[in-house]
Formats: C-alpha cells, sequence, structure tokens
C-alpha cells in the first residue's frame, strides 16, 4: 500500500529449512513452531519447499534433500523454487541445528507483523468503503486481531501439571477468593462473588423481578468500585436510573414517576456526590449481537469493566436470519465464548415459557427456560427470582425456621451451578422501590429437598 518491503527474515528462513533437511530433530521444532502453514514464510521458493517438507511428512515418508527434490519435480514446481542448486545450497549455509527454535520463531514473529499490516489495510480500505457497516468494520478487525491472538496462543508452550500447581499455591495464597460481589452475603459467602468466564442466567415470568433483581446486582458491584456494563434492550437508560435512584436514595418509586418530590427527596436527589459517579454504564442502542458483543469489548478494553449485564436473551438480534430457536441458541453460546474471552462474568435475564402457570405452586424449574436447551447447557449458573404473593400466594405450609407469610419475601432458586450446586435464598422484597434485598440475619440458605410445599390461595 505504501511502497514499503513488508516485514521478513528471509536469510533465517533458509537457515530453517536447511535445517529440515539435514535434521529430524530440527525439523520436529520447525513443524511445531509452524505447523502446516507455509505463508508463515516470505520468500516464495521456502513456501513451496516448506510445503513439500509438509507433505512429506504427512505421509510418513522420509524427508532430506533428495526426497524433497523428488516431491518438487512431482509437483512441477522444482524449478520456480531455484532447481537443485538452491536446494543444496539451503543444506550448505546450516552448521548446527543448536538455534533453531530461535531462528524459526524469528521467521514466525515477521509473519504475524505482516498479518497485522494486512488486517490494518483491510480496516482501512472497508472504513472508506460508504457502504460497509462501522460495526461490520469494528467486528471484522476484532476478528482479524483475535485470529492474531489465537497464533500466538498456539505458541504458548503446553503447562506441566507442576506449572498449574504453582498457580494453585498463588491461588491459595491469595487473602481472598478474586469474584464480582454479590448483594447477598449467604449468596457471596457460598459462591465467593459472580467469577470470571462465567455465563449466568437469571430467568423467570414477567412480574418476578429480572430486571430488579439485575439492577440491585450492577448497583452492589458498582458500589464496591466493579465496573459494571449494563445492556437494556428493553427499558430505556432513565427508566433503569429512576429505579436505581430509588434504590440507593430510598425514594418512593412512584413519587418518581409522578414527580412528587419531597423537600427530603430533592435534597438527597442534588446531594449525592458519591452515588453520581458510580461506575456503572448503561447501553440502550444496541440489540444485535455484533454490536453487543463489539461494544462489550470496547468498554472492558476502555473502562476496565469487570461485570457485563444483559437484559434480556430472547431481545438480542442477529445479522443473519434464523428461527427464534437457533437464535437463542447462538446467542447463548456465543455470550459464553464472550465471558470467557474477556474473563468475566456475563449475567443474561431469560424469560420462561408459560408452562409455570399451568403449575399450582407456580414455582419455576429448568424445562421452563423459554426457547433452546442451549441455556441450560451454556450457562455456570441458573437463578429464579419467585415471588409467592405475586401469585397470591400468602404464606407458604408451615416448616420449621421458615416465616409463614410471603409478604415482602422471594425466594432466589439456584436452579443450577456448577461450582458448589443447587441452593435456595430467602430475600426481602420492597414494591415500593421495586427492590431486593438481604434479610441478613433471618435469611436462610437450604437444599432443594428441603424446601416447603406452597399453599396456594382459593382463586389459584
Amino acid at each position: 500500500m505504501n511502497g514499503l518491503i513488508p516485514p521478513n527474515a528471509v536469510e533465517f528462513e533458509r537457515l530453517v529449512i536447511g535445517t529440515c533437511l539435514i535434521d529430524r530433530k530440527g525439523l520436529e521444532v520447525v513443524l511445531r513452531v509452524f505447523k502446516d502453514n507455509a505463508e508463515v514464510l516470505y520468500d516464495p521458493k521456502n513456501k513451496s519447499i516448506y510445503e513439500a517438507i509438509t507433505r512429506l511428512n504427512k505421509k510418513n515418508n522420509p524427508i532430506d534433500m533428495m526426497t524433497v527434490i523428488q516431491e518438487l519435480k512431482k509437483e512441477n514446481v522444482l524449478e520456480t523454487t531455484g532447481g537443485d542448486q538452491y536446494i543444496i545450497q539451503l543444506t550448505m549455509g546450516v552448521s548446527s541445528s543448536a538455534h533453531i527454535e530461535y531462528h524459526a520463531r524469528v521467521v514466525w514473529e515477521k509473519y504475524l507483523l505482516r498479518k497485522m499490516i494486512e488486517t490494518g489495510n483491510m480496516m482501512i480500505r472497508r472504513a472508506y468503503d460508504e457502504t460497509v457497516d462501522a460495526f461490520d468494520v469494528l467486528d471484522y478487525t476484532v476478528k482479524e486481531t483475535n485470529k492474531i491472538h489465537n497464533y500466538l496462543s498456539g505458541q504458548k508452550p503446553i503447562k506441566t501439571f507442576f506449572d498449574v500447581h504453582q498457580e494453585f499455591i498463588e491461588y491459595v495464597k491469595a487473602e481472598s477468593v478474586p469474584g464480582v460481589p454479590m448483594p447477598f452475603s449467604k449468596l457471596q459467602e457460598e459462591n465467593q462473588g459472580w467469577q470470571d468466564s462465567d455465563l449466568i442466567i437469571i430467568a423467570a415470568r414477567p412480574g418476578m423481578g429480572k430486571t430488579a433483581l439485575a439492577l440491585e446486582i450492577a448497583r452492589h458491584a458498582a458500589k464496591e468500585d466493579y465496573p459494571v456494563h449494563f445492556f437494556s434492550l428493553e427499558m430505556a437508560n432513565v427508566q433503569l436510573h429512576k429505579r436505581i435512584v430509588s434504590n440507593e436514595l430510598g425514594i418512593d418509586s412512584n413519587r418518581i414517576r409522578k414527580k412528587r418530590f419531597t423537600d427530603k427527596d430533592l435534597e438527597l436527589i442534588f446531594n449525592c456526590p458519591d452515588f453520581e459517579h458510580l461506575p456503572l454504564y448503561y447501553d440502550d442502542t444496541v440489540f444485535q449481537w455484533e454490536e453487543i458483543k463489539s461494544r462489550a469489548r470496547m468498554l472492558a478494553n476502555e473502562k476496565k469493566i469487570r461485570m457485563i449485564i444483559i437484559d434480556y436473551l430472547q431481545l438480542i438480534t442477529t445479522k443473519e436470519k434464523m428461527s427464534t430457536y437457533d437464535r437463542v441458541t447462538h446467542v447463548s453460546r456465543e455470550m459464553k465464548l464472550l465471558a470467557k474471552e474477556l474473563k468475566l462474568p456475563v449475567i443474561a435475564l431469560s424469560q420462561l415459557s408459560r408452562e409455570v402457570e399451568k403449575r399450582p405452586g407456580k414455582k419455576p424449574q429448568l424445562s421452563d427456560l423459554r426457547e433452546s436447551g442451549a441455556i441450560e447447557q451454556d450457562a455456570d449458573i441458573i437463578m429464579f427470582p419467585y415471588r409467592p404473593e405475586y401469585y397470591g400466594i400468602e404464606t407458604w405450609e408451615e416448616e420449621e425456621e421458615w416465616e409463614t407469610s410471603t409478604l415482602g419475601k422471594a425466594l432466589l432458586m439456584k436452579a443450577k451451578d456448577r461450582h458448589c450446586g443447587e441452593s435456595d435464598l430467602v430475600i426481602g422484597w420492597k414494591p415500593e422501590n421495586q427492590k431486593f434485598y438481604d434479610l441478613d440475619k433471618i435469611d436462610v440458605i437450604i437444599e432443594s429437598k428441603d424446601l416447603p410445599r406452597y399453599g396456594t390461595n382459593e382463586a389459584f
């Protein structure tokens, strides 16, 4: 593009190829670094010779100067590679294979630089093309950059048991388990926070408080100085913010909705410097998964995001036309991959099917996850917020250690947890603030088999 010669190390290439022709151990080192990718080599002659070497290797044929010459003759490319004389010169230039890995990595690094230049040039051309969407350009750049990262990953040595055990020792020495803080003390004690690379699904029927729970999780993490990126595909940013203000400042949500503020309300709103600077980032302008992924990557880099929340899964679209089942399956898997890529927890809200409404107790279960069984498969944790009071179920049956009334109570059901198993937590619910809260000393985690049977109102 600019007339400059691309990065290369042709002299090192010749040493590498020559070593492959006379030293089996050197060949094995080169194959481990280059694999079957002849594009690593810049000189076309060296590319052709390396391709012949890899073909012979796949057939388990011997590899030396004569077998490679015969292979090149068979493919009718011997003359274009410099003929017999060039092959002989390559072997004569090798004095030792002692530094072959270093030589191979120099060649490979030059290849990596050429790939970076190629990606940059393509990004520039696409950016100038007015028919191409900006997010397509960004997504292309991210994909190609990830490929380069994958090349780097492929060069990392395989870790031994000893290496991993040393990492484990550092984990043991650490004062605490790393994780984004949870807003409920018993849940925090059990899980030690939301863990990196986890996909967490919060699923419920409408009216159960999925968004309220997600906002409480986001608010709590942000207050502990863990930046959160909140994608809202259903509610506008200002609607979410009204709920956060109600939760944090204790202002009745009806007064906020009707703008009937008391003097105390206004004082709280206008004088909350700590609250104003919470590291919580709203995003209500994107709906396609490709755009969500690009935004998430960008903000994770710029703002050092520690957790992503998406409200909610079934509203996410894709550029490719898919059936609802295929789309939800695709996005579910992609969210898990994004969590692993960015090394942070991704929390996604999800709808449940109407099957829940047909049960006497209205209690959700994993089979109610809507549209795709992939959600259950991909998720590390699945939680159901459940408020019996919403259905007119006013009491639980008498059980020791349980409050009989469901008024102002909710059950946070952990139906799947790859780390520490299923368990359920009783939490508080404030309808005036649309807020879930920790019941402190009276909250309990109990095993699913010990759950009470819910009494039902006559209307149900």
